[in-house]
């Protein structure tokens, strides 16, 4: 059987199958050979536990931060342009001195407009934004006044939303990893307090655009059973484009080499751990009772390939 289907349009998902399935596929396609570094995603293998990172560690930098880049670039822009150019500016002083001219003349003038341009420019002639919306306010008609202030309720919300997507970057935590249990042959993760295991063979996978998709048996409040798929994505070059399927065939034989001779399959030295980014400043906590809660999953996680079978995700 075919991993993937080549007539299936790559964005159709398709169903998962069993990873173990596939065990003699991936050990007959490559021959690994053991590494100081086992590169990326592995984040760490000692004798029981590897751990590798998930495609949310890029969701960050590849998808979040040039959303917030381009939201700030865009307010600062139109904040910027907010307000008097300097023909404007120089025209108002020109009116305000023209206005002086024909009072000393004894000449007539229009008042309104004299104090819109005297409001404008203020004491020192400039024209700030404060004295632009000061002269808007109180002394433009009421066309330029609703003009402006939908300007100003543009900006506010872009800004707003700029600063949203700021808080949010910088509170977005570092997922936690996915863990391949050797000695218990399981593999379990969690995600925002809900916890995610299966035993190794009943774990799911399914090749992706992006890389694979594992499928574990999840924590849901939202299905009757209290627990349903959990999807976790993963990008075997640790990069968000360019992973083909060679990469995923390296990174699953990986897997199954750890699972069934231990790490010197794996890496060369006694233990491996790559430094964590340092650029979060909030961690995915363990949840609490995790062994417990673990527990419960396990019993009930044969329950998992039926489901991945029979839906697709």
């Amino acid at each position: 059987m075919q991993r993937t289907d080549p007539t299936k349009p790559w964005w159709k998902k398709h169903h998962a199958q069993r990873l173990v399935s596939w065990r003699d596929d991936f050990k007959n396609k490559i021959e690994l050979d053991a590494y100081p570094d086992p590169g990326e995603p592995v984040m760490s293998v000692n004798d029981n536990i590897l751990s590798i990172r998930s495609a949310a560690h890029n969701i960050r930098s590849i998808y979040f931060l040039p959303w917030v880049i381009g939201f700030w670039v865009l307010s600062i822009s139109f904040i910027y342009d907010f307000g008097p150019n300097e023909g404007e500016v120089s025209y108002a002083n020109y009116r305000v001195e023209k206005k002086l001219d024909l009072e000393r003349k004894g000449k007539s003038f229009d008042k309104q407009e004299y104090l819109y341009y005297e409001a404008l420019v203020g004491t020192d002639g400039k024209g700030t934004k404060l004295e632009y919306i000061n002269a808007v306010s109180n002394f433009s008609t009421d066309r330029h006044r609703k003009s402006v202030y939908g300007t100003m309720v543009f900006i506010s919300v872009l800004t707003l939303i700029s600063i949203i997507l700021t808080a949010g970057l910088i509170r977005f935590p570092r997922l936690s990893e996915i863990y391949f249990d050797r000695q218990r042959g399981i593999v379990y993760s969690w995600r925002f307090g809900r916890i995610a295991a299966c035993k190794f063979e009943n774990l799911g996978f399914r090749e992706d655009k992006i890389g694979l998709t594992l499928f574990l048996y999840g924590e849901s409040k939202k299905h009757k059973s209290g627990y349903w798929p959990a999807l976790f994505g993963l990008q075997p070059t640790g990069k968000a484009h360019m992973n083909s399927e060679d990469d995923n065939t390296f990174l699953i034989a990986q897997l199954f080499a750890f699972m069934d001779k231990g790490k010197q399959a794996v890496i060369t030295e006694e233990r491996f751990e790559r430094p964590q980014s340092k650029s979060y400043l909030f961690i995915d906590k363990k949840p609490e009772n995790f062994e417990q809660r673990l527990e419960e999953i396990l019993k009930k996680d044969n329950e998992l390939p039926k489901l991945y079978a029979e839906h697709v995700f």
